[in-house]
């Protein structure tokens, strides 16, 4: 059941008195009741933009009729809105939805009761009540975590974590024991091992250097794209490439770096928003392979699941659906690290989903900050601009530099959590293609990096280092 904030008016619409307005007019004598049905009490106009009243109608509501309740609720949280004394109205939407769900299927009300259930979930997609609810209703439990491909069996060394304390979030901001950490990250492949390279080719052992210096310049976290068809071949792991990823986390770990996993990059989509078991057993190995990692920051779910539903031909339902129902397998596996996922042109629709919000830019400066506006409008999370940057490719050093400056600028007005510039390095051609056709040509996506391909830093590696020294 879809509740809409307009009828509310209808709902909680009451008789106006006529003469209220003139102080000598008095109310007329009450007939008597002759039809031998019995009154009903009129209920007053609500004002929807009186938070005190909306808040006063959640009260005098709660558990007594569980739609008004929500409705003012709903009004409430489109305001951006909390109750004195009381949880936020996020939660409350949760309970009231959960409330509701069981009201209902006491009543067997069952379809009705799924829908209330349904919509708690987008409030707390990690509502462990209300899972527990629809399951026992028998019509929602997660995709199985069952192999579906031929068996075959490997043996893969358990991964050892790194010591530390795991991130979390405070109010608006990431932090490490109530201590807020600013984002300073950069999304990175290694100079001579990008792309399908990274994971299928890349020395952990050779990227000290690298690592190295990007530290040095000012950078504490890395965010890294997993293409889950070079971890795995159906449900298999493929071992030597992920004990590789295993040493790229430890090594960047040994040096101070958090980590945020990117899954699902390249992913067959069709498979993907289907919910297929593979793609999920999959995550879940991820999950429980890295759980105890304090260096891993958070899983980013997805890179630009909107352009998916906007540009690419998926239905919009389908992919929050997948989104919200993968946060929840992945809670449940991990409780460890925080859970985001980086749309890029209307990062709001994550919100339910996601414990930080993430969004990619590659546009104009006036459009990020157009883009950052609306993001921050709509909630209280913390925000990450998650991918940005400027090639060079065709222009000058000095053009990037003032790019990014002009976008950290944005980011530090509107008290962001932090950024991550993409790329470290120019990539040479001989890197970005692959035999027996390795025929490449320069273009804008080489020049993206803050070193050139000798490792000489470009201007803009000031303006990070001056940004990450703030």
């Amino acid at each position: 059941m879809k509740i809409f904030l307009g009828s509310l008016f209808f709902r909680l619409l009451g008789f106006v008195a006529v003469c209220g307005f003139l102080s000598a007019c008095e109310a007329p004598p009450t007939p008597e009741n002759t039809s031998g049905l019995e009154a009903v009490t009129a209920v007053p106009t609500l004002d929807m933009s009186d938070s005190q009243v909306l808040c006063a109608a959640v009260e005098a509501n709660w558990e007594q009729d569980w739609e008004l309740a929500i409705r003012a609720l709903e009004a409430l949280y489109a305001q951006q809105t909390d109750c004195p004394n009381s949880e936020t109205t996020l939660m409350r939407l949760y309970h009231a939805q959960l409330g509701y769900g069981a009201t209902l299927a006491e009543n067997g009300q069952t379809a009705d009761a799924i829908e209330a259930y349904q919509s708690a979930l987008w409030y707390n997609p990690a509502g462990e009540e209300v899972i527990h609810a629809l399951e026992a209703l028998g019509v929602y439990t997660p995709p199985p975590l069952q192999a579906t491909c031929p068996d075959e069996t490997v043996t893969i060394p358990d991964y050892t974590p790194t010591r530390g304390q795991f991130v979390k979030t405070l109010y608006s901001v990431l932090a490490v024991e109530n201590q807020p950490l600013p984002i300073y990250g950069l999304d990175y492949y290694p100079r001579d091992t990008p792309y399908r390279r990274f994971l299928t080719e890349t020395d952990p052992s050779f990227i000290s250097d690298e690592l190295d210096l990007i530290r040095e310049a000012g950078f504490n976290t890395l965010r890294l794209k997993l293409q889950h068809s070079l971890l795995f071949t159906c449900s298999t792991p493929q071992v030597e490439n992920l004990l590789r990823l295993d040493g790229i986390i430890q090594a960047a770990a040994e040096r101070g770096f958090r980590v945020i996993l990117v899954l699902n990059d390249l992913a067959d989509r069709q498979s993907l928003y289907s919910q297929q078991p593979i793609m999920l057993e999959q995550m879940a190995f991820l999950a429980g392979r890295y759980r105890d990692e304090p260096a891993l920051l958070a899983w980013d779910l997805r890179e630009g699941g909107d352009v998916d539903y906007l540009e690419n031909g998926f239905d919009r339902r389908d992919v929050l659906k997948w989104l919200v129902e993968t946060a929840i397998v992945m809670r449940r596996i991990d409780p460890n690290h925080l859970i985001t996922a980086s749309w890029t042109r209307e990062p709001q629709a994550t919100i339910p989903a996601v414990d930080f919000v993430s969004f990619t830019h590659f546009g104009t400066i006036d459009d990020l900050r157009q883009k950052i506006a609306l993001v921050v409008n709509e909630t209280d999370k913390p925000i990450l601009l998650s991918a940005f940057g400027f090639s060079t490719f065709g222009t000058s050093e000095t053009n990037q530099r003032d790019y990014l400056q002009a976008a950290l600028d944005a980011v530090q007005a509107n008290r962001l959590a932090g950024w991550v510039v993409w790329t470290a390095f120019d990539f040479p051609l001989t890197v970005t293609c692959y035999a027996p056709d390795c025929i490449n040509t320069d273009s804008v996506d080489h020049h993206y990096g803050l070193w050139h391909t000798d490792y000489r830093p470009k201007l803009a590696v000031d303006v990070v280092r001056a940004a990450a020294s703030r």
